[in-house]
C-alpha cells in the first residue's frame, strides 16, 4: 500500500512565467476533461488485471470521489485554488506513479499505448504550471494570512469550499518551494505533510517512519530544529528500539535550540535589500487586500451615492463615490449578465498569458508580478464591445476615439496583478505611430462576481474595490497639469475564491483637453510624495 503512497522528487532549477493554466482558471477546464480520460483509460486497464487492481482501485476511488462531488459545481471546484493545485499535481506526478506501477505488469502494452496517444492529444500541465500554482498557494497564505492547517484541509478565511488535501500534497509543495529557495513557506507545509501522514493508518509503519526520518534532514538544513526534534521524538514514540540511532540526534537537536542556534538556510535567506516585497508599501497593499486599512471617515464624509443623467439619453447611471481626491467613482448595474457572460464566452478562445511593459527592453514580457490571462478586442468587433466603449465616454464625456482597444482578462489560481501605475512613466519614449499620448484614464468593467478576494487596491488611499458584476469602476491617472498622479498606484489583489473576469478601458491623453483643460499651474506636488514611496 505505501509504495503507492510515495511521491515523486522533482527539483525545480528555474522558473518560467509562461505557464498556461495555472494563469487563468479559463484553462482548467482542459485539466479536468484530462483527468476524466485518464481515469478511464485507468479504469479499463484494471479491469483487465486483478493483481494490481487493489492498490490501484483506491487511488481510482479516491480521485472519483472528488470528482463526482464537483459534478453538480464544476465552476465552483475549478475556482477554488487548493482544488486547482491538487488538480495539477495529480497530473504532474501523480498519473507518473500510476504509469510506473503499471510498466511493471505484462499486461501493460494496450494501457501504456494508449497513454501515448493521450499524452499527444489532451491538454497536461507543465513544470511551469505545477510551479505556478505552488506559488499561487503560498501567496494567498501570504497575502490573506491563511493558516496552513485550514488551507491543506479546503478552508478559506474559515468557509470549507473543497476537498482536504493529502499528506503527499503538502508534501510536494513542501518540497517544491524548498527546490525554489522560499524556505520560511518550506517549513510550515513539511510540518503539515508530516501531521497528515502520521495520522493515517500506516503512519505508524517501518516505511512511514523512514520517511520522516527524511524529512528530519529537510528541517535539520534549513535550521527548523524544532520541527526536526518534534519529528524525531514521534519516531521513537513508535520505535523506539529500532530507532536507537535518533537518540544521538535529539541530543544533538535539543541542545542547538538550547543555545538558540541560528545556523540554516532558514536564516540565509533575509531579503534583499531594496526587495519590493518586503517594503512598506507592499505591505499596505496586502493590508488593503485584507480589508484591514480604509480610509479615514473624514475622507468618507463627503462621498455621495447619486443618478447620474447620461449624454446619450440613456437609463441614468447609478454612480457611487469612493474617493474625491483623487475621483474613483464606481457605476453599478451597467451591464447585464448575458452581456458580460458573452464577453467572457468570446474571450475565452483567444486569451493568453498577459504581459508588462518592460523599461528595461521596451517590450512586452510576461512576469511573475501579474498572473492572468487576457484577449484584446477593437470596439467595433460586437454590440457588446461597442456598448462598453459608448458608455466609458457617455460617463467620462472623453473622446474615446483615443483609447486603446479593450483588455479581457482572467485571473486564475491566486490570479494578481501586484502594485503599478497605468500611466507610463516619465521617461517613456512612444513609438513613432503612437501620438495618442499618455493614459489619461482607466476604466474597468468587472464582468463577474468574486467569491473572497480579488478586489482591486489603492493602497495610497486607502481603498478596496470589491467585484461587483456588472459594474465599472472609474479613475483618472493624471493630474489635470498632465503630470502623473502617484497616488493612483492600484493593484489586483490575489483571487482566494472564484474566477474574476475584467474588461479593461485605457484612454489616451490627445484631445481630451475639452472634458478636462490644463490648469494653469501645475498642481502635482500633492502626490509627489508617493512616487519613491518605500
Amino acid at each position: 500500500m505505501f509504495s503507492f503512497k510515495c511521491v515523486l522528487f522533482v527539483v525545480l532549477q528555474a522558473v518560467s512565467c509562461w505557464g498556461e493554466f495555472f494563469s487563468s482558471t479559463s484553462g482548467l477546464e482542459k485539466l479536468f476533461q484530462t483527468e476524466v480520460v485518464l481515469l478511464e483509460e485507468l479504469q479499463s486497464y484494471v479491469n483487465g488485471i486483478y493483481q494490481h487492481a487493489e492498490a490501484l482501485q483506491g487511488e481510482i476511488d479516491a480521485i472519483r470521489v472528488e470528482h463526482q462531488s464537483a459534478a453538480d459545481g464544476i465552476d465552483d471546484y475549478l475556482n477554488n485554488p487548493v482544488n486547482a493545485f491538487r488538480l495539477i499535481k495529480r497530473l504532474h506526478s501523480d498519473w507518473e506513479t500510476f504509469e510506473g506501477s503499471v510498466a511493471s505488469d505484462t499486461s501493460r502494452a494496450d494501457y501504456l499505448e494508449a497513454m501515448a496517444g493521450h499524452r499527444a492529444n489532451l491538454s497536461f500541465p507543465s513544470g511551469d504550471d505545477f510551479v505556478g500554482s505552488a506559488i499561487a498557494l503560498t501567496r494567498l497564505q501570504q497575502t490573506y494570512q491563511l493558516d496552513v492547517a485550514e488551507l491543506a484541509s479546503g478552508i478559506l478565511n474559515g468557509v470549507k469550499y473543497g476537498t482536504a488535501m493529502s499528506w503527499q500534497d503538502c508534501f510536494v509543495l513542501g518540497q517544491h518551494l524548498y527546490a525554489l529557495r522560499d524556505y520560511n513557506h518550506t517549513v510550515p507545509w513539511l510540518q503539515q505533510s508530516m501531521q497528515l501522514l502520521g495520522e493515517q493508518t500506516y503512519g505508524q509503519e517501518s516505511a512511514s517512519l523512514d520517511f520522516m526520518e527524511a524529512v528530519v534532514d529537510y528541517h535539520r538544513e534549513m535550521g527548523a530544529h524544532e520541527s526536526a526534534l518534534g519529528l524525531v521524538n514521534h519516531v521513537l514514540s513508535v520505535e523506539p528500539d529500532q530507532r536507537s540511532h535518533l537518540l544521538e540526534t535529539r541530543q544533538q537537536l535539543e541542545q542547538l535550540i538550547t543555545d538558540g542556534d541560528k545556523n540554516g538556510l532558514l536564516h540565509l535567506t533575509a531579503r534583499r535589500p531594496g526587495d519590493y516585497h518586503a517594503s512598506r508599501e507592499f505591505r499596505l497593499y496586502e493590508q488593503v487586500c485584507r480589508g484591514e486599512l480604509k480610509p479615514q471617515p473624514a475622507a468618507q464624509r463627503n462621498l455621495r451615492c447619486r443618478l447620474r443623467k447620461s449624454r446619450s439619453g440613456y437609463v441614468p447611471f447609478k454612480l457611487e463615490e469612493l474617493h474625491l481626491d483623487p475621483l474613483v467613482v464606481q457605476l453599478h448595474q451597467v451591464v447585464s449578465a448575458e452581456e458580460a457572460d458573452f464577453m467572457q464566452r468570446t474571450a475565452r478562445p483567444r486569451i493568453k498569458r498577459s504581459t508588462v511593459y518592460s523599461l528595461n527592453t521596451g517590450e512586452s514580457t510576461a512576469a511573475a508580478f501579474r498572473t492572468s490571462q487576457g484577449a484584446s478586442f477593437n470596439y467595433s468587433k460586437n454590440s457588446v464591445t461597442k456598448l462598453l466603449r459608448r458608455q466609458v465616454g457617455d460617463l467620462s464625456g472623453l473622446d474615446m476615439d483615443y483609447a486603446e482597444d479593450l483588455q479581457v482578462a482572467n485571473y486564475g489560481i491566486g490570479g494578481h496583478y501586484e502594485p503599478h501605475w497605468d500611466c507610463f512613466p516619465e521617461n517613456h519614449v512612444y513609438d513613432e505611430g503612437d501620438y495618442k499620448g499618455n493614459r489619461i484614464a482607466t476604466a474597468i468593467y468587472y464582468l463577474s462576481d468574486v467569491e473572497a478576494g480579488g478586489g482591486t487596491a489603492f493602497p495610497f488611499l486607502p481603498l478596496l474595490v470589491t467585484p461587483e458584476r456588472g459594474s465599472l469602476l472609474f479613475w483618472y491617472n493624471l493630474h489635470p497639469s498632465g503630470d502623473h498622479d502617484y497616488r493612483t498606484k492600484h493593484a489586483a489583489c490575489p483571487v482566494l475564491q472564484g474566477s474574476k473576469w475584467i474588461a479593461n478601458v485605457w484612454i489616451r491623453e490627445r484631445h481630451q483637453d475639452r472634458v478636462r483643460p490644463c490648469d494653469l499651474q501645475r498642481n502635482h506636488e500633492i502626490s509627489l510624495h508617493y512616487r519613491d514611496f518605500d
